[in-house]
């Protein structure tokens, strides 16, 4: 089928062959979930040449804007940066409402913010750029595309969050947001497919490990697809294309059975033309996806870092025992005497130290009850379990920022520089905003999450190694409850 419009009015007709009894029922049980392509405004959104290239390019203006906005934007002498960074337009909507909102969303729905994401435009812009002017574009390396790079420019931005407070100063955050831009621009014009979201993006691993058990899936009947000659999704003379392309991240869609590299970009869907592409919405982890028995190196040192960050984040909301987190970095920068080492002091701490010593534990008693595996096997057999409970303690923590952080939105909207604001909130003529949810609501959405996490890590880990011992129980279980101590703690601060 050549046209969007003459694709529309094949599938509305295969939606009234289907209420009338005459569609097969196969790939409906091959499909498990509701088929959001069902809806007609969804799929004529999906459809249409525009998208997603019109929500991208709003997200672009949206950063461009940013970037101005912050520049060389710091915050007044005596001022608390971390009041300011609430009342400033740009440190407020990228640290304090985004970041915590993309963790939730990758969660739940999977990859989706990939769909809408400013820099797979720059990166789709580069690519065609480059083979415009005639640049040699080479493909990625497997080392890169297995994550190795983006685990280190993840990390870096964490120690720089602990050691430059990237997230308070509205400067260092436009610095930042254009130093994606032009870290997507550079790569892609040297490398091709989609190479900037494949080895580069920083939280490309953070979306692809969160969005594991995401509800949001790009799933075909694998029958129809056996017998389909036209192959659009698959084949290289699509990969150009401005819109229905073959897929851009070389994923074989007919064969999609598992959302971790999946962007939803919804190329496939719009390249199909037997109509054969679902866009599902079903439950968490469903049953029908396959399981990792092990996560890679690059993933599960991921796993293990974020696991120490969200440590020390869940403690940020408990200043007291926040303080003793931090007990052995302030008494080394106290030794060495430098004060501008204190935060990357801090975060080699929470991203190194504190993780190394858990999983060395943890991973310790299973290679004591399990003498048959390694100690590296098995951190790698925990990393994607192990996972999902981590994921649940970063809502946590995204759900407490945001509820603290969203009261100042009307005050930035109307004074995005914050100076007005800080003005009267220090001559008490503007109230402190308060915070959306209770501290007590919040530690029970939080312990509610992580007990379902906790149930759901256990069935992956049953899921992925059927014979599996027991006491590869232990390490989820061990970091949940840790992780429901802090929460619980949240009520003494």
């Amino acid at each position: 089928m050549s046209t969007v419009t003459e694709k529309i009015k094949l599938q509305n007709k295969t939606l009234l062959c289907g209420a009338s009894g005459s569609m097969s029922t196969v790939t409906e049980k091959k499909t498990a979930g509701f088929d959001l392509l069902r809806l007609l405004g969804i799929r004529q959104l999906i459809l249409w040449r525009g998208f997603p290239y019109i929500f991208q390019a709003a997200m672009l203006l949206v950063f461009a804007s940013l970037i101005i906005l912050g520049w060389e934007r710091f915050a007044p002498a005596g001022v608390n940066e971390k009041l300011f960074a609430k009342t400033h337009l740009v440190t407020l909507l990228v640290w304090g409402l985004w970041w915590p909102a993309m963790v939730w969303v990758a969660v739940i729905f999977g990859r989706v913010w990939c769909s809408i994401c400013p820099l797979e435009l720059v990166s789709n812009f580069s690519e065609r750029l480059g083979r415009r002017i005639g640049i040699r574009q080479r493909p990625l390396r497997r080392w890169v595309t297995s994550g190795a790079v983006i685990v280190a420019l993840y990390a870096l931005i964490q120690l720089l969050v602990a050691g430059a407070d990237i997230h308070r100063v509205p400067a260092y955050t436009a610095l930042f947001l254009l130093g994606l831009l032009v870290m997507a621009f550079i790569t892609s014009l040297f490398f091709r497919d989609r190479a900037f979201c494949r080895g580069f993006c920083p939280v490309g691993q953070l979306l692809s490990v969160y969005g594991q058990g995401g509800m949001l899936a790009v799933r075909a009947d694998s029958e129809t697809c056996r017998t389909c000659t036209s192959k659009g999704c698959l084949i290289a003379s699509n990969r150009n294309n401005l819109d229905a392309r073959s897929c851009p991240s070389l994923l074989n869609p007919p064969k999609l059975n598992s959302n971790r590299e999946c962007l939803i970009c919804t190329q496939c869907i719009k390249s199909c033309e037997p109509d054969n592409m679902r866009l599902l919405l079903r439950w968490p982890f469903h049953s029908a996806d396959t399981r990792e028995p092990l996560a890679n190196l690059p993933t599960t040192v991921f796993v293990m870092l974020v696991s120490g960050f969200v440590i020390w984040e869940l403690f940020t909301e408990w200043p007291a025992a926040e303080k003793v987190f931090l007990t052995a970095p302030h008494w080394l920068s106290q030794q060495i005497g430098v004060e501008w080492l204190t935060g990357y002091l801090e975060g080699f701490w929470a991203l190194g130290v504190v993780p190394l010593a858990l999983w060395l534990v943890t991973g310790s008693i299973v290679k004591v009850f399990d003498n048959r595996t390694s100690l590296r096997l098995a951190w790698r057999k925990l990393a994607l379990p192990m996972a999902v409970v981590v994921s649940a303690g970063h809502m946590a923590k995204g759900l407490a920022k945001f509820v603290s952080w969203a009261g100042f939105l009307p005050y930035a909207v109307k004074d995005p520089n914050g100076l007005d604001t800080l003005q009267g909130l220090a001559n008490k003529t503007i109230a402190m905003p308060a915070s959306l949810l209770s501290p007590l609501t919040s530690v029970v959405v939080a312990v509610c999450l992580l007990g379902i996490a906790l149930g759901l890590s256990l069935r992956e880990m049953k899921l992925s190694h059927p014979q599996t011992r027991y006491i590869y129980f232990v390490p989820p279980v061990a970091i949940a409850v840790g992780f429901l101590f802090i929460v619980v703690g949240w009520t003494f601060k």
